[in-house]
């Protein structure tokens, strides 16, 4: 469930940076996924830009710090994919620098490294919503089965 919430994300950003309102996109292009997909999706969207995580000004990639560039024995570990899939969550606003370099950090300590973004995007849907189930956070009761109203 978790990997889909990522894509529903990831989809419902970029149609944000384009201009498009979150009440606008259409349902019918999200076929395929549940409504508790959905709604985790849109819950967590709606609480970055409700907490100013995600702004106009921070989802314009202008405006944002690059991101370091991997040590040669982090590329080893990494490839290229696997970091253009993490680029791209970045300059999205999906992630932040710490969550980039937390993400990193995982990648270059595992002994076979990361060539699948699929592995990546496990670990974004663990760190976007696992890591912070909190009485605060409005996702922190999902387990798959519900839906926010």
């Amino acid at each position: 469930m978790s990997n889909n919430v990522v894509d529903l994300i990831i989809y419902m950003v970029r149609r944000v940076h384009i201009g498009m309102r979150l009440k606008d996109i259409s349902l019918d292009r999200l076929k395929g996924y549940n409504k508790a997909e959905i709604s985790a999706a849109y819950s967590w969207l709606m609480h970055k830009y409700e907490n100013g995580e995600i702004s106009q000004q921070k989802r314009d990639p202008g405006h944002k710090p690059a991101p370091r560039v991997l040590h040669p024995s982090e590329r080893i570990q990494i490839s290229p994919e696997a970091y253009g899939y993490l680029l791209d969550l970045y300059y999205l606003g999906i992630l932040d620098a710490s969550e980039m370099e937390r993400l990193i950090e995982i990648a270059v300590f595992r002994p076979e490294g990361v060539s699948d973004p699929s592995e990546i995007k496990q670990w974004v849907a663990g760190l976007l919503f696992e890591n912070k189930r909190s009485p605060q956070h409005p996702t922190a009761g999902l387990r798959g089965n519900e839906m926010i109203n």
